[in-house]
């Protein structure tokens, strides 16, 4: 019976890799014997859409003579049985099927692991098996404690959350899982790689688990039961765990699963986690308790999550590390690369946190081009030397409280300028289009994270009072983060933006408990900005022109004073009745301020006022709006009953399909992930009724073939119309009609202005 415990760790194989996807895991140690469980929950697989051949089989060798497979008992149960030459061969993917609920064996005692190897193929028969051999050890002997010191001991703390959640579907990874195969591919016999798990649904992810990955395998050391990974003593006593039983002389940990700034990380979805997030303040209380119980900093912290590179993370992660590597952005669900990671740092044996740091970056960047995400999504990833970081934290605490004074003072033109200065700097997740019209956040969006090396190159020069101090933290700046890089959807909003962020909501503020003084300064400004902004009663009014003046049959331009003007909307959509309007294309950012030397001209185009409706079939439609964000298209629905955006990229014939997926779990935004088969979408529409936006949900829909999710354009000139809303410092919306009743167009022969000069028949005139 020995051998009977291991046909479950196939799934770590090169070739089974998908397998993980498919069947969950379980394996309890207790004490000097361990349990194993296997719960097939997924839908019914037929291996050959997944592989070359259509059979698994499971086959062990006791002391390299006596060859075993599995094959079930006639009470139900399952066990390995000694395979003679002749016989049929047991085809394990059979039984996956038959049985829906979890198989457990044991417990057996650890002894009985040595001596046996466990192999497991894909083919078509034993003998496609060996002829080809494809046969794969996946397991040998049990790991030996305690262990002898290396050059890095690499920590992962693994909350699986949503990311590793049943019930499964179609197309869509085990992100953790498949991480961990990376990990059994990468590793090394010069680094120790050390494991907690645990923090999802998923069976053998309810309980945490500690694991240690050597030589390609993957052994399960503790079962710590139900612990939610959202409490911050898990995670500093696997740190001092890791520390105290696999020593090095670097030490990294690697913190993988949701991420959200300030908001904090690590979603544990677990019936012991009950969906709660590890805030910022319980992070830091477990960098506390670590830093007091190991004699120096850790090399690094590696932020394996989303939106964590923010100023205010970093200031807490300099508490216990000297390096940090982390994203400003929502990382795609692949998330790092371990497997490139782990033979680089045998490779090129780095010997500080900043140069593990590069070996992280460089993987991260190629994995998303590999993967194909770096066309797609917003990428961006820095390196952090935070050794550096207390210098920058006093001079911005000097910075913070004059700069709260100034606008203690009340006077218009600080509060302009500061306007003007967070609409041109980037906000994130930049899928996010838009600034909200407070920094008073809602439920379903905590955290206003704004560039601040941005923020700084443009608030700074514009208070001469702080042009100088400005400058200084800019240099500091860049001698903290040694190293970023982003692709060119990050570049074309900004070239400098994706280094880092800062948190300038106004409500949710318990993080700055436990930052420096600096931060509570500022936000005690911003409290005082906000008030200001809100309370002004400047509303900027526009009059209706012809393009320069010039005379005309129809004033189609809106003139506006530039001076007066924070941002401009256009809406694009189809007139109904004869006022209102179904708005299917919004360009947010239409305007958005900027130094003037002159008239500018802002042509609207009429050809983007069509209807967009978002199609799982040719058959089965709804209307969608959606938000221009540089050469996408963006929607606002509601993913499997969650908010969630998804993004629309135009392939080469002109059509518009589905290319990024983002959804929010518990207000926290999740990774850039894919649609799959048997999604719910319930696309948002905006409408414009008496110059009042409405929003309204249209019926759900199905995904079933991804081939076939697309946008379906329609397009009547006669129904075409086009509104824009511009804003000052308040940002209360003022609405004007451009255009509608097929007079948004420019006909061939037009004796128009605006068509006559610059091929647009409406839009809008800044003077300067």
């Amino acid at each position: 019976m020995k051998p009977l415990i291991f046909f479950i760790i196939f799934t770590f194989s090169t070739q089974a890799i998908a397998l993980y996807d498919f069947a969950a895991i379980n394996i309890t140690p207790e004490g000097e014997q361990i349990s194993f469980c296997l719960e097939y929950d997924s839908q019914k697989i037929d291996l050959s859409q997944f592989y070359f051949a259509d059979n698994l089989y499971i086959a062990a060798i006791i002391q390299q003579t006596d060859i075993l497979f599995v094959e079930p008992t006639p009470m139900g149960d399952f066990r390995f049985t000694q395979w003679l030459s002749g016989n049929d061969v047991p085809i394990f993917s059979e039984y996956f099927n038959d049985n829906p609920k979890p198989i457990c064996l044991g417990p057996f005692p650890k002894a009985a692991l040595q001596d046996i190897e466990v192999y497991a193929g894909i083919g078509d028969s034993l003998e496609d098996l060996i002829q080809r051999n494809s046969l794969i050890k996946f397991f040998e002997t049990y790991p030996e404690q305690p262990k002898e010191e290396k050059n890095w001991t690499v920590m992962v703390y693994m909350v699986g959350s949503n990311l590793e959640a049943k019930p499964f579907r179609r197309g869509l990874p085990r992100w953790a899982s498949k991480d961990i195969v990376e990990m059994l591919q990468g590793t090394t016999n010069n680094s120790h790689l050390v494991l907690t798990t645990g923090g999802s649904t998923r069976n053998g992810w309810t309980t945490v688990k500690r694991s240690l990955i050597e030589n390609g395998q993957q052994h399960v050391l503790q079962d710590l039961g139900e612990k939610s990974m959202a409490e911050p003593q898990t995670l500093s006593d696997f740190v001092t765990w890791s520390k105290a039983n696999f020593p090095a002389q670097h030490y990294a940990l690697i913190l993988w699963s949701h991420g959200a700034g300030t908001q904090g990380y690590g979603l544990d979805t677990s019936p012991a986690g009950k969906g709660k997030i590890m805030s910022l303040n319980q992070l830091h209380q477990a960098y506390q308790t670590i830093r007091q119980q190991i004699e120096k900093p850790l090399d690094i912290i590696v932020y394996d999550a989303c939106l964590m590179g923010t100023i205010e993370v970093a200031e807490i992660t300099a508490t216990l590390a000297n390096a940090m590597a982390a994203s400003a952005e929502l990382e795609p669900a692949h998330g790092i690369d371990y497997a490139h990671l782990l033979s680089n740092i045998d490779a090129s044996k780095p010997d500080n946190g900043l140069d593990f740091a590069r070996v992280v970056k460089s993987g991260y960047i190629q994995h998303t081009k590999d993967q194909g995400t770096f066309d797609t999504s917003q990428i961006t990833y820095s390196l952090f030397d935070l050794t550096k970081l207390a210098s920058f934290s006093d001079k911005f605490e000097q910075f913070a409280i004059e700069f709260k004074e100034l606008l203690k003072l009340k006077q218009f033109t600080s509060y302009e300028t500061l306007s003007r200065g967070i609409i041109r700097a980037p906000g994130y997740p930049l899928i996010e289009a838009a600034r909200l019209p407070s920094l008073r956040t809602v439920s379903d969006n905590q955290a206003i994270r704004i560039d601040l090396y941005n923020i700084l190159q443009t608030v700074g020069p514009d208070f001469a009072e702080f042009r100088q101090i400005a400058t200084d933290l800019l240099k500091m700046l860049d001698q903290i983060i040694v190293d970023y890089e982003t692709n060119d959807k990050v570049q074309k909003i900004h070239p400098q933006a994706g280094r880092l962020s800062i948190d300038i909501n106004i409500t949710n503020t318990a993080h700055l408990d436990v930052l420096p003084k600096a931060y509570r300064e500022l936000n005690e400004g911003l409290v005082y900005y906000d008030q200001r902004r809100q309370a002004d009663g400047f509303t900027p009014t526009g009059s209706h022109v012809c393009f320069r003046g010039i005379i005309c049959g129809f004033q189609q331009w809106l003139e506006l004073e530039a001076d007066d003007i924070l941002g401009i909307e256009a809406y694009f959509g189809q007139l109904v009745g004869e006022k209102n309007l179904d708005i299917y294309r919004i360009d947010k950012s239409f305007y958005q301020y900027r130094e003037l030397t002159e008239n500018l001209d802002l042509p609207a185009n009429g050809h983007k006022a069509c209807q967009y409706q978002f199609c799982v079939d040719e058959q089965q439609c709804e209307n969608i709006t959606l938000t221009e964000q540089d050469n996408q298209l963006v929607a606002d629905v509601r993913l499997n009953d969650s908010p969630a955006l998804l993004s629309f990229c135009q392939n080469e014939e002109g059509v518009w399909t589905i290319c990024g997926v983002v959804a929010q779990v518990e207000g926290i935004w999740g990774r850039d992930n894919v649609l799959s088969p048997g999604d719910s979408v319930v696309p948002h529409t905006l409408h414009l009724k008496n110059d009042e936006l409405e929003e309204r949900q249209e019926q759900a829909l199905i995904v079933d073939d991804l081939m076939l999710v697309t946008l379906k354009q329609h397009c009547d000139p006669e129904k075409a119309a086009i509104s824009v809303a511009y804003y000052s410092l308040n940002q209360d919306r003022e609405f004007e009609r451009l255009c509608d009743s097929g007079g948004c167009f420019c006909q061939p022969g037009e004796t128009e202005p605006g068509c006559q000069e610059v091929g647009f028949k409406a839009g809008v005139i800044l003077k300067k």
